[in-house]
């Protein structure tokens, strides 16, 4: 025996991989045996390792003289049943190749892929076995990471809409993953995608030239990496867009690159994206625009509209002398005239109110009112699209800011009023409805018989930018600004679609009435006693002019500049009333209220306020902080007397 071993040590001592033999106390007859369970119970007790290599005992975690002699039963722990099936296997064939996991001393478990083969006696019974066996614990590790990195870098591709890409120039061939052409619809077999030329020709003619140039740049090594957004046609003609970037794995000794490879992440949503955001600053600039051309216009407005007051004393001092019916007519023409710049008045207001910041200054809002408003706002969106059917009905009102409540109104109106294609008016209408809910909730439901909602979309329609119109027509903010305001009221809004008719329907908590404010000051307060010194600064002067006019009861001062107009009070001039304009060029009313509470506070509560429509954060800040009244632009001689008496 002892020969034996030392016979083995010198075959097997340096060879790399774990050779063993074990021998049976007693052969066993494998084959005519009727009880093979009782047989493989023997092998577990009395099958000894007989001889052993280094490399099996470092394998092992054991010492040569710590495995000699020792049985399965001994060095086995846990569950037995994997050592039985393998061994089994072994008595039933002779030799078996295969992986099991075995145990080291120290207890712990390694990972072995080995060849073993029985050996016999003369009369055929299995007297043990050899077998050679190498650690593939690491290398199954190892295969187990990378399975795992290969399996995320999948699914990282998948959900980040990446393909991989690989360009050889020494063959002009191109390679690309079959999922990434799946994407775009192409079929592997039907297209030549392996064509570097191919792609040209699916790739956007305005984006061509930049391919071409960026491509041959970083061939040339003149960049250290390729990268270009190019949009690529999809098989059902929607063009797709993507950033490209690759980098050479090789070039030759000329610097030129030999193959190049790299990635596209599709960006399409990204674009899309970014056009609508430019369309919604596009619209903000807009609404500043419109803010600043309100103001403008409002001040010529003031001066008509005072002008055609005084028309009307002219004409009826004239009264006279001037036969009637000429008296009717013009009467009929100033009438005319005021109804013309009231309408532009509405106008400038409704975009005044459009274009500024929703203030958080809340109280009860009059959603019947609001409705109204917005259908005159809206008017030239829906005239050409759809008749109006109004449905009013007495609501309560509900406790918000007015802004708030025209921009929900107007986007929901506008909304409808797009889903409606232009012409056949008598075919559509847009149906506006208002109503009280059994639990006392105000109700306010927009609907339209247009194209309707696709059951795809429907969970998605208040989602941020999203939306059904190409770009250019929608932002897909409208309905998600909707939601918002109404989820802040602790209210709710529900759509419900099909085609030929969609309806809004949004649900508001009534304000309570502890919630009301104070009822504003009448617009027939009597008049201020006459005689009384009023101080008009405008840098407009024929609106100081008329008022001085208009006011024969008083002693009006103007001054087109507010350094003017301090400079009589520091000269001791006293006034009863001044009348200021808010946005003035070199100082402002702001500046001129600011300096007068240095120069005489006891002045300041005689400062009314004119305004064409505070536009700017600056002055909206201003007013909120004072308490001063304020006279908007434009204003009859009733609001005038009013602000000042």
């Amino acid at each position: 025996m002892a020969e034996r071993a030392a016979h083995f040590d010198s075959l097997f001592s340096h060879n790399i991989n774990g050779v063993f033999f074990m021998r049976l106390d007693e052969p066993i007859g494998w084959r005519e045996a009727t009880d093979r369970d009782a047989l493989l119970d023997y092998a577990f007790g009395h099958l000894r390792f007989a001889a052993v290599n280094d490399a099996a005992c470092q394998q092992l975690g054991a010492k040569r003289e710590q495995l000699l002699g020792v049985t399965p039963s001994q060095r086995w722990v846990g569950d037995p049943k994997q050592w039985r099936a393998a061994m089994r296997a072994l008595y039933d064939q002779g030799h078996v190749h295969h992986t099991l996991r075995a145990p080291r001393n120290d207890g712990s478990w390694f990972d072995v892929e080995g060849h073993y083969v029985c050996t016999y006696d003369a009369h055929g019974r299995i007297t043990g076995h050899y077998g050679t066996q190498r650690d593939v614990s690491t290398e199954r590790s190892t295969i187990a990471a990378l399975a795992k990195s290969q399996e995320r870098l999948e699914l990282a591709i998948a959900g980040g809409a990446i393909g991989i890409w690989d360009f050889d120039l020494t063959t002009n061939s191109f390679d690309t993953d079959a999922r990434w052409l799946e994407r775009f619809g192409y079929s592997l077999d039907a297209m030549r995608w392996h064509d570097p030329a191919w792609w040209e020709s699916i790739t956007h003619a305005d984006d061509v030239a930049e391919v071409r140039r960026q491509l041959t740049k970083h061939i040339a090594g003149e960049t250290d990496h390729y990268s270009v957004e190019r949009r690529l046609r999809a098989a059902s003609g929607e063009w797709i867009w993507l950033f490209t970037t690759g980098r050479a794995t090789a070039r030759d000794g000329n610097g030129r690159a030999l193959r190049i490879v790299g990635t596209c992440i599709d960006i399409t949503e990204r674009k899309q994206l970014q056009a609508r955001l430019v369309a919604s600053e596009r619209l903000a600039a807009l609404g500043t625009l419109a803010a600043g051309v309100g103001h403008e216009i409002n001040n010529p407005l003031t001066y008509i509209g005072l002008n055609l007051t005084l028309v009307e004393r002219e004409l009826a001092m004239l009264a006279n002398s001037v036969p009637a019916a000429a008296i009717q007519r013009i009467r009929g023409m100033i009438e005319q005239a005021r109804y013309g710049t009231e309408r532009v008045g509405a106008v400038v207001r409704n975009l005044q109110a459009l274009s500024r910041t929703p203030e958080e200054r809340v109280g009860r809002v009059d959603l019947n009112a609001i409705l109204m408003r917005c259908l005159d706002i809206a008017d030239h969106q829906i005239r050409h699209r759809a008749r109006v059917v109004r449905e009013l009905a007495a609501i309560p009102h509900v406790l918000s800011s007015e802004d708030r409540m025209l921009q929900l109104c107007l986007n929901l109106m506008v909304n409808a009023a797009q889903a409606i294609p232009e012409g056949n008016i008598d075919r559509h209408e847009i149906r506006i409805a208002s109503s009280t809910s059994p639990e006392g909730d105000a109700i306010i439901v927009v609907s339209d018989t247009g194209v309707g909602i696709a059951s795809a979309h429907v969970d998605r329609i208040f989602d941020p930018f999203f939306t059904t119109k190409p770009i250019g027509q929608g932002t897909g903010l409208g309905l998600a600004i909707c939601r918002t305001i109404v989820s802040s009221m602790r209210g709710e809004i529900r759509v419900e679609s099909r085609p030929g008719r969609t309806t809004f329907r949004v649900s508001l908590p009534a304000a309570a009435p502890s919630e009301a404010p104070r009822a504003p000051a009448s617009v027939n307060t009597p008049h201020a006693p006459t005689g009384l010194r009023l101080l008009v600064i405008d840098d407009e002067p024929i609106v100081g002019e008329l008022i001085e006019r208009i006011l024969d009861d008083y002693v009006v001062s103007t001054e087109t500049s507010a350094r003017a107009a301090l400079e009589r009070l520091r000269s001791g001039e006293g006034f009863d009333r001044i009348l200021c304009d808010l946005m003035m060029p070199e100082v402002s009313g702001m500046e001129f209220y600011d300096q007068l509470r240095e120069l005489a506070p006891e002045l300041l509560s005689r400062v009314v306020f004119l305004t064409g429509g505070a536009f700017t954060e600056r002055a909206r800040s201003f007013l909120e902080r004072v308490p001063n009244r304020r006279l908007h632009k434009p204003f009859d001689v009733d609001a005038l007397r009013t602000a000042i008496g």
